[in-house]
């Protein structure tokens, strides 16, 4: 499917799901951001995504965002893709906040706003998707706000680190001249109807425990301690989003796989789609 390193396949197998997400009848698309530090190809995996149903874009705003919404009036658009966020994190901070409640409304419900003189304030459109990435630093800045907010729960954060064993290959691989610059090929994203998969009983009981897991992750906060040392401390979620989130995506693997019912690859999925979720211990690749 790609030329994507061996080591980056794990990422890209949550990507390319949530992209599926869209396709889950009565479901808003599961977004997420991959918090990763510079130089280990998270934006190249972004840029392969493509499609008619995704707008690639460098940065965006309000006003952009509510451009998007309002020219696609057959709602063709299910996603919008930025492969680095840190240039839209770093405007002023008032622009900031404005900008990541449009993209809170619009993942959510559809709905953009702006207020910047026109007579024409709102626009409608289906929910669309937003995935992203974004270094550490500049996420961290951005954490409690975020969690605040609820973004957290509606653009999942996904951290990843590599391994020294998997710098250690690349560095052999460079030396060798065996790494290429260019890009991932491209993998088209085409949304072929809407299909809600059947949940087993027994699965969905998995699926619950799983969501209590969720949302701890979700509500990992940081802070020093006397010493200046990290500690990690969990903000109350109530489990009930993470759920439906779960629920979303385990569907959307058995959309992805061409099968109208849920079963234990796709719950397989999901664990390892959690273990991208916890800030304190990144998913080592």
């Amino acid at each position: 499917m790609s030329n994507a390193p061996y080591f980056l396949e794990s990422l890209q197998e949550v990507l390319i799901t949530c992209l599926y997400t869209a396709c889950v009848k009565g479901a808003v698309p599961v977004s997420a951001i991959i918090i990763g530090e510079s130089g280990t190809a998270k934006s190249k995996l972004l840029m392969q995504l493509s499609g008619e149903a995704i707008h690639m874009t460098d940065s965006f705003s309000s006003t952009g965002l509510f451009d998007i919404t309002k020219n696609d009036q057959q709602n063709k658009l299910r996603w919008i893709i930025t492969p680095d966020m840190n240039p839209t994190l770093s405007r002023r901070a008032s622009t900031v906040v404005a900008t990541v409640s449009n993209l809170l409304t619009l993942t959510m419900d559809g709905t953009c706003r702006v207020d910047d003189g026109r007579s024409d304030k709102v626009a409608k459109h289906e929910p669309m998707g937003f995935l992203s990435a974004v270094t550490p630093d500049i996420y961290s800045k951005q954490a409690k706000k975020w969690l605040s907010l609820g973004l957290r729960r509606r653009i999942i954060p996904l951290f990843f680190q590599y391994s020294q064993t998997t710098i250690d290959k690349l560095m052999t691989a460079v030396r060798e001249d065996k790494i290429s610059g260019s890009n991932f090929t491209p993998i088209v994203f085409k949304p072929n109807g809407m299909y809600k998969p059947a949940i087993p009983e027994d699965i969905g009981f998995h699926i619950h425990a799983k969501s209590v897991q969720f949302a701890q992750n979700l509500g990992l906060e940081r802070f020093k301690d006397e010493e200046g040392k990290i500690k990690w401390y969990v903000k109350t979620i109530i489990p009930i989003s993470p759920m439906t989130t779960l629920r979303t995506l385990i569907r959307a693997h058995a959309i992805r796989e061409k099968r109208g019912e849920v079963n234990q690859s796709d719950l397989d999925f999901l664990s390892l789609f959690l273990e991208f979720t916890n800030q304190s211990m990144p998913k080592q690749l």
